[in-house]
């Protein structure tokens, strides 16, 4: 008699648990662990957006440019403002010798995180007089006042920004969501359909439509969300918006794993 092969076991957990383990392979340096681990939640959510983060993280950690290029290009077709994707970008374009593109794309990651050290020496390595310090401009103070929390005066200069600077998706993002903590409901309203009408792929404006919207809002705005964002996990990173914000928490978002994707 033939034997009957096994059906294969898999195992449920958590997303936010496995993503866990990820962050301590990252912080012990154990890059080969966490990108394994990585690819297995990509191969189930390949849009995830969290996960392009720590895809990032090894490829800068192993120095490979090419790789950061390819997922910093794709995380900012979802967020234009992310300064991973922008130091990513400018690095691999300075591995090419393009020291002029690479210092305006230092200058949008710094004007992003003003304070993080390797976008500061990025800066610093393409600029022509290495001697001066690193000035603030308008768009680097509105980043300290979002981060701060300071959400009312962060919208204006965001506003003044957005006049002047039309082109800028980053400061568009960053004015929606500055609009929509202050308080401004009907305005950060308006600003993400707007935003969502001209590029569907963007996170922030659908997570401000389920926020605010009606129900045929939010059923329009749960498949991106899902799929970028299931867990909340990056927009409280990047933005200091927790999933508690909109009127309902996100399901727990689960991985559903092999045998052998559980023992990595």
């Amino acid at each position: 008699m033939f034997q009957q092969e096994a059906n294969p076991v898999h195992t449920a957990m958590p997303l936010s648990a496995w993503n866990e383990q990820i962050d301590e392979y990252l912080l012990a340096g154990d890059m080969t662990k966490a990108l394994q681990k990585v690819r297995v939640v990509l191969q189930q959510r390949p849009q995830h957006l969290a996960s392009y983060c720590r895809v990032l993280e090894v490829a800068w950690q192993l120095k490979r440019w090419d790789e950061g290029e390819e997922w910093g290009g794709r995380l900012l077709r979802a967020d234009p403002g992310n300064p991973m994707a922008w130091r990513a970008l400018a690095r691999a374009a300075e591995e090419r010798g393009n020291r002029g593109q690479a210092r305006a794309i230092w200058q949008r990651a710094f004007e992003s995180d003003p304070y993080e050290p390797a976008i500061r020496h990025g800066l610093y390595r393409t600029s022509i007089n290495v001697a001066a310090p690193l000035a603030l401009n308008q768009a680097c103070l509105a980043t300290v006042q979002r981060r701060c929390e300071e959400w009312s005066r962060a919208a204006q200069v965001y506003a003044a920004l957005v006049e002047a600077n039309p082109g800028r998706s980053d400061f568009q993002i960053n004015l929606l969501v500055s609009l929509w903590q202050s308080g401004a409901r009907a305005e950060a309203y308006r600003l993400a359909q707007r935003l969502v009408h001209g590029e569907r792929a963007l996170l922030p404006p659908w997570v401000v439509i389920h926020a605010l919207g009606d129900r045929n809002d939010k059923a329009l705005a749960h498949r991106p969300m899902h799929t970028m964002d299931p867990d909340g996990e990056y927009m409280l990173t990047w933005y200091g918006v927790r999933p508690d914000s909109a009127e309902a928490p996100p399901a727990e978002a689960v991985l559903t794993l092999t045998a052998q994707e559980a023992e990595l």
